[in-house]
């Protein structure tokens, strides 16, 4: 049975001045899904999140939560988003906890418990202003205050970028959870490659304007690698490896990276190309260099 995404983007375009950063981008993104979003400084993450947001507005195309457009839901069910952006300014003066007690308040579903709880968990000081936090306890108190009001949809631009490797552990666990106790849907933009084999089941990688590659992190895992091609010549690129990238002839055959789920399996080709082809699997990290170098 077909079920409706609950991020459904169709064609959608968006430039400042001469620059398009968003190219008729068209994705889904389903009920449940942790997405991670990747892609380089520039590559129109934050725009393309602000815009899922309605914080900017796109050039052309269309975007619609749970199958309407942003002015045609209704309140509750915008109270069921949760939002961190990447960077947050206002409410220097409050104390942490009046902060997060008035935000709360306009989500019925705010949890006061659970978001003092998470404040002791992380050693955030209620008693701290919002104006003297680090980069990293600020973070850490806006994603409180979007995770306490247990979101149903969770969009989060670099959540984790002023966090060290425990705090970030922490946040990932916490979104394991939230997603296994209310289904939610959550989709974060990070740098960092290693968070997402830790939490994503889907990545998405933002280059060119448009989502270029979109995949179950376990399928996709299971399908990249480096390739050795042997051969008693060097090998050019033949239409036989157009899937194949980063190609590279050698006095004795080439090598090659695979960055996506083939469609003809690898005995395959080299069944049909004489060839003896060797395989070592590619971490996510490094195939997220190989995808960034193919695409210059």
């Amino acid at each position: 049975m077909m079920t409706t995404p609950i991020i459904s983007i169709a064609n959608l375009s968006k430039s400042y001045q001469n620059n398009l950063v968003l190219n008729s981008l068209s994705w889904d993104i389903e009920q449940g899904d942790i997405v991670a979003l990747l892609g380089k400084n520039g590559a129109g993450k934050s725009t393309l999140l602000e815009t899922i947001m309605n914080l900017r507005n796109g050039d052309q195309g269309e975007l619609k939560l749970w199958d309407k457009h942003w002015e045609q839901l209704d309140q509750p069910t915008r109270e069921k988003i949760g939002f961190v952006a990447q960077d947050i300014k206002g409410f220097e003066w409050m104390r942490v906890s009046d902060f997060l007690s008035y935000i709360g308040g306009f989500f019925p579903t705010w949890n006061k418990d659970y978001c003092e709880q998470l404040q002791s968990r992380w050693n955030l000081d209620p008693k701290k202003r919002v104006g003297d936090l680090s980069g990293g306890q600020s973070q850490i108190l806006h994603v409180i205050q979007a995770l306490s009001i247990k979101p149903e949809l969770l969009i989060l631009d670099e959540p984790v970028a002023h966090l060290d490797p425990s705090m970030r552990r922490q946040f990932l666990s916490e979104l394991i959870e939230l997603t296994c106790e209310l289904n939610s849907t959550v989709v974060f933009s990070s740098h960092i490659v290693s968070d997402l084999e830790r939490v994503a089941n889907k990545v998405a990688l933002l280059q060119n304007g448009i989502i270029d590659y979109y995949y179950d992190v376990e399928q996709l895992k299971s399908s990249i690698a480096h390739v050795k091609i042997s051969a008693d010549i060097p090998i050019e690129q033949t239409p036989l490896f157009t899937e194949f990238v980063n190609w590279r002839p050698l006095t004795n055959g080439a090598t090659a990276s695979v960055v996506r789920p083939l469609e003809s399996s690898i005995e395959n080709i080299a069944a049909q190309s004489n060839t003896n082809i060797e395989t070592t699997p590619l971490s996510l990290e490094d195939w997220y260099l190989e995808v960034s170098h193919a695409a210059g």
